[in-house]
Order: C-alpha cells, then sequence, then structure tokens
C-alpha cells in the first residue's frame, strides 16, 4: 500500500465517515453471493463504511486498517469486529483462517503482485475474493465539472473500479456488478465530501480551502444543484472471485 497517500485520509476520519457513502446493499449481497461464508477479512476497511453491512451479514470479521487514525474511529463505530493494523499485502492471519477477504474503495492501493498471495495464504480453499469501489458516477456533465475544478486529472494504469486477476494468480476469471445509484445530499455536505479525497487532502490548507470555496460557488449557481438537496451521482463496481483449490 502506498503509505505516504493512501494513510492520508486519517486527517479527516470523522468527515470521511460521515459523507463518504457506503456500497449499496445489492452490491455487499451480490458480493458474497451463496457461499457459506462466517468468517471473513476485510482490508483497508478505513473507519467501517463496509465493515458494518459486512458484519451484519457475517459472524466473525477481522477488519485491517494501516493508519491508526481511521482504526480509533473503526472500533468505535463497529464494537463487533476485531480491528488490527495490516494491509492486504501484510495479513495479521494465519493460514488459511477465513473464507472470504473483502475490500471497498481501496484495491487500488494495493501491490497486486505481493496482495494475491497473501492473501490466497489466509483463505481456505476455493474460499471468496471480494473488492469494490463506489466513485462519483461523471458521465454526470456537473459532477465531472466538480473533478475539474478540484484537479482530478483521472487515474493512469489501475485506478479506482479496475480489478485484473492475472494468470497464475491463484484465483479464477472475476464476475463484475455496475450498479449506479444517487444519494441525497446538501450543497455543504456535498462540498465538505470532495475534501475527503485524496488529490484535494494533498493540497495545502490555503489552496484547499480556495478549491473547495470555488466548488461551492459552482454548486449553488448550476441550475441542476442550487436547489438546496442534490440527488448525488455514485456507481459501485463490484468484483468477486474463488480461490482455486489446491
Amino acid at each position: 500500500m502506498d503509505s505516504a497517500s493512501g494513510t492520508r485520509f486519517g486527517t479527516a476520519a470523522d468527515t470521511y465517515h460521515r459523507l463518504r457513502p457506503s456500497p449499496p446493499p445489492v452490491t455487499v449481497d451480490w458480493l458474497l453471493g451463496a457461499d457459506d461464508i462466517r468468517t471473513a477479512a476485510e482490508f483497508g476497511a478505513g473507519t467501517g463504511l463496509f465493515t458494518t453491512p459486512l458484519s451484519q451479514r457475517v459472524r466473525t470479521v477481522y477488519a485491517i486498517e494501516p493508519d491508526a487514525r481511521m482504526r480509533i474511529r473503526l472500533g468505535a463505530y463497529c464494537p463487533d469486529v476485531t480491528v488490527l493494523d495490516g494491509t492486504a499485502e501484510h495479513l495479521p492471519l494465519p493460514d488459511r483462517t477465513v473464507d472470504a477477504v473483502l475490500s471497498h474503495s481501496a484495491w487500488h492501493w494495493v501491490d497486486p503482485a505481493a496482495a494475491f498471495p497473501e492473501i490466497a495464504r489466509v483463505l481456505v480453499p476455493g474460499g471468496l475474493l471480494g473488492v469494490s469501489w463506489t466513485m462519483p458516477d461523471r458521465r454526470i456533465g456537473w459532477r465531472a465539472k466538480l473533478d475539474e475544478i478540484t484537479g482530478r486529472n483521472g487515474e493512469s494504469g489501475r485506478g479506482p473500479g479496475r480489478f485484473d486477476v492475472p494468470n497464475g494468480s491463484g484465483f479464477a476469471v472475476p464476475e463484475q456488478l455496475t450498479h449506479p445509484w444517487t444519494k441525497r445530499m446538501t450543497v455543504d455536505d456535498l462540498v465538505a465530501s470532495l475534501g475527503t479525497y485524496d488529490h484535494v487532502l494533498g493540497l495545502s490548507d490555503m489552496d484547499r480551502a480556495l478549491v473547495l470555496e470555488n466548488c461551492r460557488t459552482y454548486l449553488n449557481g448550476n441550475p441542476a444543484t442550487s436547489r438546496g438537496i442534490i440527488e448525488v451521482p455514485f456507481v459501485t463496481v463490484g468484483f468477486r472471485t474463488h480461490r482455486v483449490t489446491d
């Protein structure tokens, strides 16, 4: 995991938890599928946005997160799970411990070459690997404009929403689900949520404040977003695969 930026979210942990969307139930249900999952590990658990619905469906959950600030919130928000320090490349679990390994909005921070064998190590034979992301739906013009204002240049190579299983990784060809949906937010909450994205968190305090104020000005002046409550467009993409039986 890229520790320089992947652990930057802890500086905005409370806002992140309050305003970042949890994955919709249809995606969580699809990721788990019909598998008999009694124990699961979630890496990149953050503050528990995916951990919460996961723990409602799985008896034993190990929530793994490298950022100490995020782990504090994670333990408070999800008291019924075991919170551990670790990453996808270094899972703090014995061999063949869990029926499933899952993540939400974290795989793009991972080194796949190190993560695939580590995940295979802790999974039981035939165990499930499921990854997903909830991302702004940038097909909507005004939402794409916010990326322009905040300076998001897009991801080159392996970014959010991309998941490939290389030959010889020990995992089967993945299935994919794409689910567009909306979340009702105020302008203030939408602007505050923009401040929890990595490319904005990486700005100086002065530049971040200016960028977010420019977003507020745009939203308040745009007829599609100036009516108080906005239907903010998201798309959740999920992939699931299984460890090839030894």
